[in-house]
């Protein structure tokens, strides 16, 4: 196929930001509707799949730097959405876990609906070909984040996904 053109790139570009703002404008919405920002609403999600986990496994899947992670975790804690504890063997780590009153809140973010995923669900029901074509489409953007975050960025994706909602146990 070759290089692609400046067209397509330009195309690609605008139509990936068009596609995450939608995203982006959902979850924000989901998150201030229970309380809390964007990034604390991600992060409950990501300690809620981990049940206990380092700051440093939060910033690496969240793709944050740890400063972030910190900051924002000291405001979860504030809140009373999180709790921190140390690991016996190594004081110098730290795990978080969700709280109760953090669960709550993670769980009113699920009853949210999203735009995405409901073009998502349409649009795999429409025909057999708009299933292939997601099928493509997500095997591209999979392709895609594990060329610039790699594979365990990949199998933390794949796990959590598998994660049944109402299931306690990874």
């Amino acid at each position: 196929m070759g290089n692609l053109d400046y067209h397509s790139i330009h195309q690609m570009l605008n139509y990936f930001r068009a596609t995450y703002k939608v995203i982006e404008e959902d979850w924000q919405k989901s998150a201030q509707e229970v309380g809390i920002t964007q990034s604390e609403q991600h992060m409950l999600w990501i300690i809620y799949f981990e049940k206990k986990v380092s700051m440093s496994h939060i910033a690496k899947v969240g793709l944050w730097d740890l400063s972030t992670v910190m900051q924002v975790i000291k405001r979860l804690k504030t809140k009373g959405l999180v709790q921190t504890i140390k690991d016996e063997n190594d004081l110098r780590i730290s795990y978080v876990m969700l709280t109760p009153e953090g669960e709550k809140k993670r769980e009113a973010t699920s009853k949210i609906m999203y735009r995405f995923g409901d073009f998502i669900n349409e649009y795999a029901n429409e025909s057999e070909e708009h299933k292939q074509r997601l099928e493509a489409a997500l095997n591209f953007v999979q392709d895609m984040s594990k060329h610039f975050y790699g594979q365990d960025y990949i199998q933390w994706v794949d796990r959590t996904s598998s994660i049944n909602e109402d299931s306690k146990e990874k």
